[in-house]
């Protein structure tokens, strides 16, 4: 708690320096925008010393500068527009620095700069038609509507995003049970996620709030697996051959007296896999699809999505295909500055049997580890239209684990700690 009033001075510090500007000519305009959030998080040390059936928590304690963006768009002519949204720092949470293999270890996380710049936007459009448009380049493609890209606060209102929405850009660490549930399978099924910022083309139909769109990929940026050093989003997968495409139908418009905000999707991945990590196997294909809405009125907000994503290796071995399916629902209400969220999380990350991995004990039974449910409390104090401040409790509540006891010969109860966080954030959005 030392740390808050460091956020705040960080907040005073640097909201003044975000800009906005708009420029006008005969051939066309430019908007060039900013958009910076400061994040503190505490989640306090738990059971430092685990015994043999326990994990350990080393907790976090820091004050980030999360996200910094700047946005250049605008339009040539009638026909033609073009935006980049370039990440000049981004959060990123690091691997646990011990392997979760069994019981008696520590997970430790903590928070690092992106490496490199992350331009999660770079496109131009051409307007065939009023009502049809080409997409060419670096795109936020149409998934769950919690997918922000970077307006984190204005919507879904909280700090960390939905279990369901976790990907590379993601703020805040992966649930436990997803690091035990890689583990348990042998590193073979990690929770993909669902795409993000992608490279491609895309066509887009739009008419009277609805949205009918469809993008052809060929790849997005994932973070390496924190329990078998792989990337994420390829799931073994060699990063350079991932294709696929999404399909989406929106409507974002008035609906009675508010405004409603819904979506369906499908995405799927076509991809070779690296022999190195998988030599039984040579071809990997990755299917999602989802639903989900925000209704949002004058003084509330109401809203949930329900994400399914299924992995299926080409080969015969047992097993060869994991399901992962989460959803979470999201009520606010606004007392004139201040805003109340309440956000419930639930997610499988696998539905594999545990017959399945019979002939070779596993760390962990595979059902043992595949629940995981986090309960959000959020205090919003919205300054003004653009700077939003927001405090968060997150309970996390993964679903009890097993270790396989060498001495006994079977599986028995894994204790966890205690990793519920508390986080404050400070956003200035002028995107």
């Amino acid at each position: 708690m030392k740390k808050l009033p460091g956020i705040v001075f960080a907040a005073v510090l640097f909201a003044p320096m975000v800009a906005f500007a708009q420029v006008e000519s005969t051939a066309g305009s430019m908007k060039i925008g900013a958009h910076l959030d400061v994040s503190y998080r505490l989640s306090n040390e738990s059971n430092k010393n685990p015994e043999a059936d326990e994990l350990a928590w080393a907790g976090y304690d820091s004050v980030t500068m999360q996200d910094v963006f700047l946005e250049l768009s605008g339009a040539i002519g009638d026909r033609v527009s073009y935006k980049v949204l370039q990440g000049l720092i981004r959060e990123q949470w690091s691997p646990p620095q011990a392997l979760l293999t069994g019981a008696g270890t520590t997970i430790n996380f903590f928070i690092q700069p992106q490496a490199q710049s992350l331009p999660l936007e770079a496109y131009v459009d051409l307007r065939i038609l009023d009502q049809i448009k080409l997409r060419f380049g670096k795109q936020i493609v149409p998934t769950i509507i919690a997918n922000t890209g970077v307006h984190q606060m204005k919507i879904i209102h909280t700090v960390n995003p939905p279990l369901i929405a976790q990907t590379s850009t993601s703020v805040g660490p992966l649930g436990i049970n997803e690091l035990l549930s890689v583990s348990a399978t042998r590193g073979q099924f990690p929770k993909v996620p669902l795409p993000l910022s992608v490279t491609g083309a895309a066509v887009i139909v739009a008419i009277s709030g609805m949205e009918l769109s469809y993008t052809l990929y060929d790849q997005w940026l994932q973070p390496a697996n924190p329990v078998i050093g792989v990337s994420w989003g390829d799931s073994l997968f060699d990063f350079n051959k991932t294709r696929g495409g999404n399909a989406a139908l929106s409507y974002n418009g008035p609906a009675g007296s508010g405004k409603l905000n819904a979506r369906i999707f499908y995405t799927d991945e076509d991809s070779e896999v690296d022999p190195a990590a998988v030599p039984a196997a040579d071809h990997v294909k990755s299917t999602a699809w989802g639903a989900g809405m925000f209704y949002n009125a004058d003084k509330f907000f109401l809203g949930g999505e329900y994400a399914n994503s299924t992995l299926k290796y080409n080969n015969d071995t047992t097993p060869n295909t994991n399901t992962w399916s989460g959803y979470y629902l999201a009520a606010g209400a606004e007392f004139s500055s201040l805003e109340i969220v309440y956000r419930f999380d639930s997610i499988d990350y696998n539905n594999l049997k545990n017959s399945d991995f019979a002939t070779a004990p596993a760390p962990f039974k595979p059902s043992s580890v595949d629940t995981e449910t986090w309960h959000t409390i959020a205090v919003n104090y919205l300054v003004n239209d653009q700077t939003t401040v927001g405090l968060n409790y997150v309970i996390k509540t993964p679903e009890k684990g097993m270790y396989y006891d060498t001495a006994a010969g079977d599986y028995d109860e894994l204790k966890y700690p205690n990793s519920d966080e508390l986080s404050l954030l400070v956003e200035v959005d002028l995107l």
